[in-house]
């Protein structure tokens, strides 16, 4: 039986490597995220006036750098795109109980109204909702208040791209 030398072996696993790398990019694959610039999305350059019920809140910070990051440019004064921004609304309600009658399993939805307006156009009332679920281990008050905390993070940062995602669908149009 012939043996496959050192050097051909590696060739081949270069080439099949190479073959999945083209399928994936082939298919339209994209990493979650990467689609959201702001050139795709019509925002790039785009001025934006910011009225948030909660200035200095979480969401506040969370969709101002998600803003800036599709290249919208923020500003104070007046100009031809508007986005109100009210107060988040974070609720959470049992979604099964354990055999002492407690949560087992929570049901998080965060959520907020905006109000999008541009120039010459009727202007756009929108809620954005983030639901997650997450189990609840009543001996481990300390690790839930932890996840808990993690887990607001991620759905303002989620409920920011959600906000800024419908504000490029809408200047699209």
């Amino acid at each position: 039986m012939r043996t496959i030398p050192y050097q051909h072996d590696r060739l081949v696993k270069l080439a099949c490597l190479l073959t999945g790398f083209l399928c994936l990019v082939g298919c339209g694959f994209q990493l979650k995220g990467a689609d959201s610039s702001g050139e795709s999305m019509g925002l790039q350059g785009r001025e934006l006036q910011l009225i948030s019920a909660q200035p200095r809140s979480d969401l506040t910070r969370e969709l101002t750098r998600e803003l800036s990051n599709a290249g919208v440019v923020l500003t104070d004064t007046v100009s031809g795109l508007q986005l109100a921004l009210q107060a988040e609304q974070f609720s959470q309600r049992n979604v099964s109980l354990t055999a002492q009658a407690r949560a087992a399993e929570l049901e998080l939805t965060l959520s907020v109204d905006f109000v999008f307006e541009q120039a010459e156009q009727d202007p756009i009332n929108a809620r954005a909702t983030v639901s997650r679920q997450m189990l609840n281990d009543p001996r481990n008050i300390v690790g839930k208040t932890e996840e808990l905390r993690l887990l607001r993070e991620e759905m303002r940062r989620d409920l920011a791209a959600q906000i800024v995602r419908r504000i490029g669908h809408s200047l699209a149009r």
